[in-house]
């Protein structure tokens, strides 16, 4: 039930959330800390077991396909905690799937949310050098993938990837999972017809969210935006292409590998702004000052939070027509998209939006803001989230109960 905005469960719910933090903080670390804080603020007690990638990285790594001390952690606190349900976020590396055996080991049920592919293929993104790289969804062993290199282009280091993801799929590990929670329905059906053999029912699909900004007062910006990683499957090398030759302001924030090519181009094109990487606080004026924000991305992601925000600060979309942005952005309501890394196809785009009228444009502004409240609010993932929760803990009671006596679940 609702009441002043948040949602009520009939019971008090123990919470053990499980998540292996990257080594440079992303958007699945970010997502983590706003479910935490998203259960908090709806009467659940909630508690994180979090491991690091930035603690003997050279152990984690040789450990990948059982991390002992991970399992030996994961059992403990369980044990002190005694939560009604563990949702697991990412396992790789420090974590490994022995946190699964931990869990299961305990007889408490599971969720894990699916933020990436990395159960499929050692790349996480299914992407490599430019273009989409899906040889791994299919075949068994992913050799494929070792000979390219696809982890940080170190054959070693994908192969040892690979032999885990080997090891735990001819173990079934995965299959012990309650129920696996996808961002969007394009990757509900990735995993579907994958070689993990996954059925409709152990899959949910709900997406991510964002608390809702402070929105200035006037919203009369005249730039675009790109909010994000500077990396090369982002695309945006492709807007640095693009905008030095347009007439239009681009503006861009984040941090990345890119780094160095976007200063230089803001240092060469007087059109091109280069802001750094920007909190919330102070991005989200930004956001909702620009006329739109840009989303090149040349891969399929997850589901990216700077769109729900652009959504939330009523900001249109202009993005590729590829995985969860084909998902997310509506042609005509809330933007537009183009075909990835087709430069035509996006200055012809942004050219499009910039003789729309401006009555025109405030009917998508209006749309973006209707398209966040309908799908990405808190007060709406809190209760499916918690749908989630309960309804594998009740099917968990019902197979564990027989008779009136309660039964190895796992057995």
């Amino acid at each position: 039930m609702y009441a002043a905005g948040i949602y009520y469960h009939p019971f008090l719910m123990k919470v053990l959330v499980i998540h292996c933090a990257y080594k440079f903080r992303g958007g699945e670390d970010t997502v983590v800390v706003e479910e935490l804080k998203l259960l908090q603020d709806n009467g659940v007690e909630v508690e994180l077991l979090q491991f690091s990638n930035d603690e003997r990285t050279m152990l984690n790594i040789i450990q990948l396909p059982f991390n002992f001390r991970s399992y030996k952690m994961t059992r403990q606190k369980i044990q002190a905690f005694r939560p009604d349900v563990v949702h697991i976020h990412n396992v790789h590396f420090a974590a490994s799937p022995s946190v699964v055996y931990a869990i299961t080991k305990s007889k408490t049920p599971f969720v894990c949310t699916l933020h990436n592919y990395r159960l499929l293929c050692p790349s996480a993104i299914l992407f490599f050098k430019g273009r989409p790289f899906l040889s791994s969804l299919k075949n068994s062993f992913p050799w494929a993938a070792v000979v390219k290199g696809v982890y940080k282009n170190s054959r070693l280091l994908t192969f040892w990837m690979a032999v885990s993801m080997h090891i735990h799929h001819w173990a079934r590990t995965w299959q012990h999972c309650n129920r696996f929670i996808v961002l969007t329905n394009h990757a509900k059906q990735i995993f579907l017809d994958s070689k993990m053999g996954l059925r409709e029912v152990q899959m949910v699909v709900k997406p991510n969210f964002c608390y809702m900004p402070p929105l200035p007062a006037s919203t009369s910006g005249d730039y675009f935006l790109y909010a994000g990683r500077l990396s090369d499957e982002k695309g945006i090398r492709l807007l640095l292409r693009i905008f030095s030759s347009l007439p239009y302001q681009l503006v861009i924030a984040g941090d990345g590998p890119l780094k160095e090519e976007v200063t230089t181009a803001a240092s060469k094109y007087g059109n091109i702004s280069y802001v750094g990487s920007l909190q919330k606080a102070a991005l989200f004026p930004v956001l909702a000052n620009a006329t739109a924000l840009l989303f090149p991305s040349i891969w399929f992601e997850g589901m990216p939070l700077t769109i729900i925000e652009a959504f939330a600060c009523s900001t249109p979309v202009i993005a590729t027509r590829l995985g969860a942005m084909d998902d997310m952005v509506t042609p005509g309501y809330n933007g537009l998209h183009f075909e990835a890394g087709d430069e035509k196809g996006l200055t012809e785009t942004i050219n499009k939006w910039q003789v729309i009228s401006k009555a025109g444009k405030e009917i998508y502004r209006q749309n973006a803001r209707r398209t966040y409240e309908a799908f990405y609010t808190p007060q709406k993932n809190a209760a499916q989230l918690l749908s989630i929760y309960e309804g594998v803990i009740q099917a968990e009671v019902s197979t564990a109960t027989v008779g009136g006596e309660l039964k190895p679940v796992n057995s």
